[in-house]
């Protein structure tokens, strides 16, 4: 299984929204478990409503045997593979899984099982069955089962297994690259790869190494000790003619993204200025920024067309700049042309703000948490001394603000669905849905914030994964959002006027009946009047406003 995969972990879903899939007649190709894959009992299911009165039903699971992998929770119908929307991987050994239609009100008829997917030694593709398959409904055809492995699957397996770990000791004539270890882009290494030694070439030399193997497509991260060696008289040559070593592939620092050409990476002797023109890392592609500020060796960058509030500090090596930049900087007038460039004040205000907030909160957290440790240390030599405890702990430790959370929408958004309008008020509870993982995901709103963001929690995930996020990354169903217009239109102090245009009252609309309106006005009192007393202007916006 590859390093990516063995690595990503996730939180466990409470509730994981479904669909059924599009009329597909492909099979799922399952596999039996690899023997080191972790096995799940599925119990039986129960059907219900959720809390939308969506029909939805509920398994419960519990992991019978630890192993390598994530699982997840996969399923088809009689049209095909079913869709899974929310992120799915299993990190508790039990617990309860939900299911029910995100958008629709469709009865579920599927087979529902447990899932590892990955691939064997980076060359083949696995999706491993480790749980019974239970049903739902009234699905149709033979239950699922996995297949045995062929021998193409059986050997890339044995190869994966081996190359988990980094060849037992260095190639001959070459010695292990270390933390404290000189790498210089373009130095000639050699990188452990299912075992062996292979050829290929440092492109970076920050403690996570990215290297172009010889002979495979694309670039690697790698850690340094272990998995890279070096010949001596390599890194002799280093030391006395660091110039002599050009890489051939230039890539941006702690990534696998290639330097554009007519970039070079921001380097502490640069002077960047507000306003500079750079570029940075935005959803794992490079995108147009613009410097901020430069406080403490970090730069503020606004990434351009985005929300302010997604500004971020980043150490100078994430930023590439134009060489042409570079050449407007040395200007007498650089500082004043670029500052231009600077995003309006009030956007700034804000973002610097939400900035300094989160930094002085992780400064109160590093420094209780420092007196902490300090003061545990003092408990156990006076433990050992015989004297009483000294200190007292806090009851909590100071709360970090919610911070921003960047999911853009790299997904269709359902047709029953709509982006959430810019301008809208959305009250507490309100149900939205945000893209993660490729997959549409139920979130509540908590609360309305400044710079166009939302407080939400995640329905599927603990309070700890609540944050903010932009209105532009939301979306609500239509038909949620016509009653909030309604309820929102209702709320609304209007002036209502009699037949006669004579009688006037500013209030709001409490109650109706078919026959009489229930006003409130702004001290309290309530005032009750027929509607075919009202102006016809009152009565077309009450027809409108059912």
């Amino acid at each position: 299984m590859s390093e990516l995969f063995r690595k990503h972990a996730a939180c466990l879903l409470g509730l994981i929204l479904v669909i059924h899939s599009q009329c597909s007649s492909q099979a799922q190709d399952l596999l039996q478990p690899a023997p080191d894959m972790p096995a799940y009992t599925l119990g039986s299911i129960s059907q219900g409503k959720d809390n939308f009165g969506r029909p939805s039903v509920t398994v419960d699971y519990t992991r019978t045997k630890e192993g390598v992998g994530l699982a997840t929770l996969s399923g088809r119908t009689a049209d095909g593979p079913l869709k899974i929307m929310g992120f799915g991987f299993l990190t508790d050994a039990s617990g309860k899984i939900q299911l029910s239609e995100l958008f629709g009100n469709r009865a579920l008829d599927a087979e529902l099982y447990l899932v590892v997917t990955g691939s064997f030694a980076d060359e083949v593709p696995f999706k491993c069955l480790v749980s019974n398959v239970v049903r739902a409904g009234n699905p149709t055809g033979a239950t699922a089962a996995g297949r045995e492995w062929n021998a193409s699957e059986s050997s890339a397996y044995q190869k994966d297994l081996i190359g988990r770990k980094p060849p037992l000791s260095p190639p001959e004539g070459h010695q292990l690259v270390r933390a404290s270890t000189k790498l210089i882009p373009g130095m000639p290494v050699k990188v452990g790869r299912f075992g062996k030694w292979v050829d290929a070439e440092a492109l970076t030399s920050i403690p996570i190494v990215t290297v172009k193997v010889s002979g495979v497509e694309g670039f690697r991260l790698l850690k340094r000790d272990g998995w890279i060696a070096i010949e001596p008289a390599v890194l002799q040559k280093g030391a006395s003619a660091p110039g002599s070593f050009k890489p051939s592939e230039i890539v941006i620092p702690g990534t696998t993204e290639l330097l554009p050409d007519g970039y070079v990476v921001v380097t502490e002797s640069i002077s960047l200025v507000p306003g500079t023109p750079v570029r940075a890392i935005w959803h794992n592609k490079l995108a147009d920024a613009t410097v901020i500020s430069v406080d403490d060796k970090q730069v503020l960058t606004h990434y351009d067309g985005q929300a302010s509030a997604f500004d971020k500090k980043l150490d100078p090596s994430a930023l590439v700049i134009s060489k042409e930049t570079l050449a407007e900087l040395d200007k007498p007038d650089a500082i004043q042309r670029f500052k231009e460039r600077i995003p309006n004040p009030q956007s700034l205000d804000n973002s610097m703000a939400i900035q300094a907030k989160i930094d002085e909160q992780s400064k109160k957290i590093e420094a209780e948490s420092k007196r902490i440790e300090e003061m545990v240390e003092r408990n156990l030599a006076a433990a050992n001394n015989g004297s009483p405890p000294v200190g007292s702990f806090n009851n909590s430790l100071p709360a970090l603000p919610l911070l921003l959370q960047n999911n853009p929408i790299d997904i269709p958004i359902p047709k029953e669905a709509e982006l959430v309008p810019l301008d809208f008020p959305l009250p507490r509870g309100t149900k939205l849905a945000a893209c993660w993982g490729r997959k549409w995901n139920y979130v509540t709103v908590l609360k309305e914030n400044k710079e166009d963001t939302v407080a939400i929690h995640w329905d599927d995930r603990p309070p700890s994964s609540d944050g903010l996020i932009h209105r532009t990354q939301l979306i609500i169903r239509r038909s949620d959002l016509k009653k909030l217009r309604i309820k929102a239109t209702r709320e609304e102090k209007r002036t209502w006027t009699d037949l006669t245009g004579k009688h006037k009252v500013e209030a709001k609309l409490l109650s109706r009946t078919s026959s009489q309106v229930t006003l409130i006005k702004d001290d309290g009192k309530e005032v009750t009047l027929s509607i075919d007393k009202l102006s016809q202007i009152d009565q077309k916006w009450l027809k409108e406003n059912p």
